[in-house]
This record gives C-alpha cells, structure tokens and sequence, in this order.
C-alpha cells in the first residue's frame, strides 16, 4: 500500500515491477486544456474508490511508452509525490487507463532507484490489500 497525497486521500495497492522503467498510474481521462496564454493537464482519477477526483498540472510531457507487450504509445507524464513505507519520493510518472489491470499503480525501476531495496520473495510487506 502506498500514498499519494496528491492524486487521492486513501491508500492504494501498488505493484512493484523492476522491469518497468517509469512508474505508471491509472487515470480515468486526461487532455489538455487552453487557459489563457499556457496549457494545462486536466486528469480524472479515482484511485481509491472514493469517487472521481479532476487535477490540473501546469507542468507535464509526453513521452513514448512502450508496453510490456512490445506497444508504443504516447502517454502524458508528470512530476508527483509518492509516499512508500513513510518515505516520500517525488517521481515522473506516466498516466494510463488501468482500469482492467489488477493494480492501479505499478512502480518501475525509476521511482526504486537507489532509494530501495526490492525482495522479490516477500509480498505485501508494506501492508495487505483490502
């Protein structure tokens, strides 16, 4: 279970996976909005079944990602902070449609990177799902 304060109240069940490069997170819908003179990202999520959230970020990118299954596609990153076991991280991360997968957060290696140790024969050691 971790925290993300900045995307929803509650904990989420996430996933690590050390062959993911960048942490992926589920987002309901995002595109960008004209405000003014400057571009912002307007996302929905709904991480922790408290009901739909719409955060706007000022700063974001658009990377190419490439899935698990070979697919490139081009997905909006952005800067949040991450809380895992009482340690904030602040980390890029990628917004996708997750909502067929089990978790709704997966943390790649970039978020990990000399900052924690993975064992790979324990499961749920910060806590069990709900």
């Amino acid at each position: 279970m971790i925290l993300l304060p900045e995307l929803c109240p509650g904990n989420v069940e996430a996933k690590v996976d050390t062959g993911a490069y960048r942490t992926a997170i589920h987002c309901l819908s995002c595109r960008e909005i004209d405000e003014g003179d400057r571009r912002i990202l307007e996302a929905v999520f709904d991480l922790d079944g408290s009901g739909a959230r719409t955060l706007y970020f000022d700063t974001f990118m658009q990377k190419q990602v490439k899935s698990s299954f070979g697919n490139s596609e081009l997905r909006y990153c952005v800067r949040i902070s991450i809380r895992i076991n009482n340690r904030k991280v602040v980390s890029e991360v990628s917004l996708t449609d997750r909502g067929d997968m089990r978790y709704q957060v997966l943390i790649g290696r970039k978020t990990l990177n000399q900052r924690f140790l993975v064992d790979t024969s324990s499961r749920f050691l910060l806590g069990s799902p709900r």
